[in-house]
């Protein structure tokens, strides 16, 4: 059963404030419906709702004129390996003219400025097909990328800007409602991964661990202390650590702040993490998006942000 054990994974990071919440109704592992076996291998998102990623934004006639939002970086791009054929190889290795050569025809990828718009239509969400359960609202995601030095927009710019990924968000369990629910509880969480798992095959470094809880028998007595439940992050063909992109055609990333309720499942294509590694090596470090594809602990990298700001504080600079 998929259900049977707890999933492990990276540990989701959660804010440590928890608003009033509902009681929610206890899903049993039995109530789960039948999902076909998982792909052998990914089977990475081609598009969305009947798109295709790379699609220029002029294709989407429903989304809304105006994006809800714009983000924006420059970037000198992340070094090739560097290959040299030395001339002199033969008297003892590469001279300086060598070096200078391979400077020159250097190849960097994911240079110049990487544009970012989300559009959102707040009547639109999706439900997955056998859980029904609810992503709301659903965000377009156009990238345009093009190598200059000049903080102009190019006059091509709607042939650049096209469809690169989808977020979704979704509710789910907090951990206040899952200490009033028996531990084998679905959660909406649960089922949202077991739909995906199904559709597009197991996440990367997925495994599972069950555990055995042993009470006292013969004996009246308290019940066991019992943990707060754990969520991970889940990812679906990553970039390598702190890689350019990923080597997919689009990734998938799955998690969830169980202090809120709130989830996201995010696809992202090649395109949208070079955006993400831009904006990382540029002032708005650390950016939330590289944080989540690359599924770092964003509060501590928060806490870095901050000491960092108050250190140039200190010194007079800038922060930014």
């Amino acid at each position: 059963m998929l259900f049977a054990g707890a999933a492990h994974g990276a540990e989701t990071p959660s804010d440590s404030s928890q608003p009033a919440t509902p009681a929610v109704a206890y899903l049993s592992p039995d109530q789960l419906p039948a999902f076909p076996a998982p792909p052998k291998r990914y089977a990475a998102p081609t598009g969305f709702a009947g798109h295709r990623w790379g699609e220029l934004r002029a294709a989407f006639n429903k989304l809304p004129e105006q994006p809800a939002g714009i983000g924006a970086a420059w970037t000198e791009g992340t070094a090739r390996e560097l290959r040299m054929i030395c001339s002199d190889a033969i008297y003892g290795g590469c001279g300086i003219d060598d070096y200078a050569r391979a400077a020159r025809l250097q190849v960097l990828d994911g240079g110049g400025f990487h544009v970012l718009s989300e559009y959102l239509i707040d009547t639109q969400g999706y439900k997955f097909p056998a859980t029904g359960v609810l992503l709301h609202p659903v965000v377009y995601q156009f990238c345009a990328n093009w190598d200059s030095n000049f903080k102009e927009v190019p006059k091509d710019f709607d042939r650049l800007n096209k469809f690169c990924g989808v977020r979704m968000l979704f509710e789910t369990e907090t951990r206040t409602q899952l200490r009033d629910l028996p531990e084998d509880h679905v959660t909406r969480y649960d089922l949202v991964f077991a739909e995906l798992t199904a559709k597009y095959g197991r996440p990367a470094n997925f495994t599972w661990r069950g555990h055995v809880l042993v009470e006292p028998v013969g004996t009246p007595g308290e019940p066991a202390a019992r943990s707060d439940r754990r969520f991970s992050t889940w990812r679906w063909c990553p970039a390598p650590r702190d890689g350019l992109m990923t080597r997919c055609a689009s990734s998938i990333v799955l998690t969830v702040d169980p202090d809120l309720g709130r989830g996201i499942v995010l696809f992202s294509t090649p395109a949208l993490w070079q955006y993400a590694s831009a904006r990382e090596t540029s002032e708005a470090q650390p950016d939330p998006l590289y944080t989540l594809l690359h599924a770092l602990p964003f509060k501590y990298r928060t806490a870095w942000a901050q000491r960092k700001a108050t250190h140039l504080q200190k010194i007079g600079a800038d922060p930014q």
